[in-house]
């Protein structure tokens, strides 16, 4: 996966186990909202190698959660198992492209 894109922010979370699958998610980040990723902008989700990449996409089949406390990225289900994610996420943004990597 490549992305030529410039750094916005790189974020560190902790992943969560839910039902037996790595959970990784974001939640009304300033720097998600600045690279496009608002309340029910669509995207298209990538699993690679070592990484995930979201990209927005207008016909994408997925789409930024509208909830109660702003956007959300909440990725959670047995492909996401295929990554180490035991001591953190990294959530590298740039413009239009989130690209999720092992902490």
């Amino acid at each position: 996966m490549t992305n030529n894109n410039q750094v916005i922010d790189l974020v560190s979370t902790q992943v969560t186990i839910h039902r037996g699958c790595n959970r990784a998610w974001l939640q009304n980040h300033p720097s998600m909202l600045r690279a496009g990723f608002v309340p029910n902008a669509r995207y298209d989700i990538e699993y690679g190698e070592d990484s995930v990449m979201l990209r927005l996409n207008p016909e994408g089949k997925r789409k930024v959660s509208a909830t109660a406390r702003g956007a959300t990225i909440d990725l959670v289900n047995k492909k996401m198992n295929a990554y180490n994610f035991s001591n953190s996420v990294n959530w590298v943004i740039t413009e239009s492209t989130i690209i999720i990597m092992e902490g």
